[in-house]
């Protein structure tokens, strides 16, 4: 198994006037192409995706049953809420508008690492969710270990 990609960390930045945020040159280096998917995902943030990464997903999600009504949600809210875009020279992307009001972006931002890809969080989400599980990080990692050896 060999890991192409591996994102890890944070930064803090502000959007530019444009809604773009700036790829650090490691995390551009660590891509394997300019394109990338930006999704609006689950804890109201911004994924990041590199396109092999996507696509990974997208193939898990294709294969939703249609004729299942929560299936067929979670696959339309998927493919909806994706958005295809590349990196331009200066490392930036740009968000669309209606991925940033999805997430509540409006100008400050922390790009987390989520180790296949990056999430992009409103810093005030980011900091309160932060704070309300890192209170409980003990326990978080017990109930996540006994749900996992449950199975």
């Amino acid at each position: 198994y060999k890991v192409v990609e591996m994102f890890v960390g944070q930064s803090i930045q502000s959007l530019d006037d444009k809604g773009r945020i700036v790829l650090k040159a490691k995390v551009r280096s660590q891509l394997t192409s300019t394109t990338v998917y930006l999704l609006f995902d689950l804890g109201h943030c911004l994924s990041i995706y590199s396109e092999d990464e996507y696509l990974i997903k997208a193939k898990e999600m294709s294969q939703l049953d249609d004729f299942n009504e929560d299936e067929r949600a979670l696959k339309r809210i998927f493919f909806a809420n994706s958005f295809e875009t590349s990196i331009d020279k200066q490392g930036r992307i740009a968000i669309p508008k209606f991925l940033l009001s999805k997430a509540k972006i409006e100008k400050d931002v922390v790009v987390v690492g989520a180790f296949s890809h990056l999430q992009v969080y409103a810093l005030e989400t980011f900091n309160n969710e932060l704070a309300s599980y890192e209170n409980d990080y003990e326990t978080l990692a017990s109930k996540v270990n006994a749900a996992k050896y449950a199975k």
